[in-house]
């Protein structure tokens, strides 16, 4: 058994594991990479297909990458909106219903006419982006 010495520093590192690794993968990857290398080298092409180029100007790309982006920026918060009007507006509504119970009518019609108006413009509120994406892509 042999007994190696290192300063605390060597050790808490950790480097000391490293290299011996290193030595031990470095025969095996070396093995292995010339028996995967020699037949990808050796072996022909299945088809050969040559790169078309779309000519477009470097501004037009941008702009439409960047429209994209700013398009699709807030897809997750609209998705979320959409899944949570429902139970939230429900909530308003029967807690607007409430009221008629305590007698403040007004109140009731005022949390029950939110509720649905509310509900209703969060449904259509991923219809609205869309216009608004086709009106700023038609200027």
């Amino acid at each position: 058994m042999k007994t190696e010495t290192m300063s605390i520093g060597e050790f808490l590192s950790g480097d000391y594991k490293k290299k011996e690794y290193n030595r031990k993968n470095s025969k095996i990857i070396n093995k292995v990479g010339t028996s995967i290398t020699i037949p990808l080298i050796l072996a022909k092409p299945v088809f050969a297909a040559t790169p078309t180029a779309i000519p477009v100007g470097t501004t037009e790309y941008l702009g439409e990458k960047s429209l994209e982006i700013l398009a699709h920026a807030l897809d997750p918060l609209v998705d979320l909106m959409v899944a949570l009007s429902f139970p939230i507006s429900s909530v308003v509504v029967i807690g607007s219903c409430f009221f008629f119970m305590l007698g403040k009518s007004d109140r009731a019609w005022t949390g029950i006419q939110n509720g649905a108006l509310g509900y209703v413009l969060i449904q259509i509120m991923p219809m609205l982006l869309k216009v608004l994406k086709e009106v700023g892509s038609a200027i």
